[in-house]
């Protein structure tokens, strides 16, 4: 390491570090030199164009009040000339529109350079030459409006001690959509986009975009809903004096013995607590199966909470 140290001269870095400078200088003025001549001279290039296709109103050639019912491309690839300063830093992809106005109920439109609108004047770019697509079919029909249920697709699975108390419903639960009458009548409900929920511990509220079905021309308002559900903790309680009742019974007057029962209920915890024995648990006997000895009780479903254990499981009826 001595004898590297001595070898170490404080000129050779000046040297090097000089050399770089004059280097980077040439560097940066090469590119300001290929720069100046590209932005300078007028060259070709494709780009993509908005197309906007513009709906008479009612009573211009069409019969009533009229929508497009028919598939156009978003965009149309053109060929533009124009300087190089402008085809590098001015154009973006509003710089030109394609305005197309639908006539008839149906026919194919032939598109051509004069029906693009520059839409900044100081823009030194013209449009030589329609490159893809050179026609478009535009079918028109007449407009309709209705409301449409919204049906969720979403899958969600709750985490452990948990339980899904409500199910998962859209908010709104209908959607005004706009559109060719045809396709319009042909709905019978608007999809939301695909939500997976894994591990959920809380209630559910987030909001989805509806799904546009494929090769139709619908809008929908609003365009988004919101996708709820309520969850809980997972709770288990004994409710007792919970009364029994008879179906089936017709004219006789029968009452069961004992007429009241405990069940054992397990839900969401703010269910649980509040279940009134009385007006929330349905529990029944049906006379229809009565062979003249014990009848067993059960509880009528119910999505909120689930109903673990009958003490006692049977019953017998007296007349009254």
């Amino acid at each position: 390491m001595r004898s590297l140290f001595f070898l170490w001269d404080p000129s050779l870095a000046n040297i090097s570090l000089s050399s770089w400078g004059i280097r980077a200088g040439a560097l940066i003025l090469s590119f300001a030199l290929w720069l100046h001549a590209v932005t300078e001279g007028y060259y070709d290039k494709e780009i993509a164009v908005r197309l906007r296709v513009e709906v008479p109103p009612p009573g211009e050639g069409a019969e009533g009040d009229m929508v497009l019912a028919s598939e156009v491309p978003p965009t149309v690839r053109v060929l533009v000339t124009g300087g190089g300063k402008d085809l590098i830093f001015d154009l973006d992809d509003d710089s030109f529109v394609l305005k197309l106005r639908a006539e008839g109920k149906g026919r194919i439109h032939r598109l051509t350079p004069s029906q693009i609108t520059k839409r900044a004047a100081d823009l030194d770019v013209e449009v030589k030459e329609i490159l893809e697509p050179k026609e478009v079919a535009i079918a028109l029909a007449p407009r309709l409006e209705r409301d449409v249920p919204v049906r969720v697709q979403a899958r969600l699975a709750v985490a452990l001690a948990h339980v899904q108390v409500t199910p998962l419903q859209a908010d709104p639960a209908f959607v005004r959509v706009i559109g060719p009458r045809q396709q319009v009548a042909a709905l019978r409900y608007v999809d939301t986009d695909s939500l997976i929920l894994q591990d959920v511990t809380e209630d559910v509220d987030v909001e989805q975009p509806l799904r546009h079905p494929e090769r139709t021309q619908l809008a929908f308002v609003p365009g988004a809903v919101r996708v709820r559900a309520a969850v809980q903790m997972l709770a288990e309680n004994d409710v007792i004096g919970v009364p029994i009742a008879v179906r089936h019974a017709g004219a006789a007057r029968l009452r069961p013995e004992p007429a009241t029962a405990r069940v054992k209920v397990r839900g969401g915890v703010s269910v649980i607590t509040g279940l009134d024995p009385v007006r929330d648990i349905e529990l029944y006997v049906d006379y229809a199966e009565y062979q003249g000895s014990t009848l067993p009780v059960r509880s009528a479903e119910t999505p909120l909470f689930e109903v673990r254990q009958i003490e006692p499981t049977h019953v017998g009826l007296v007349s009254y």
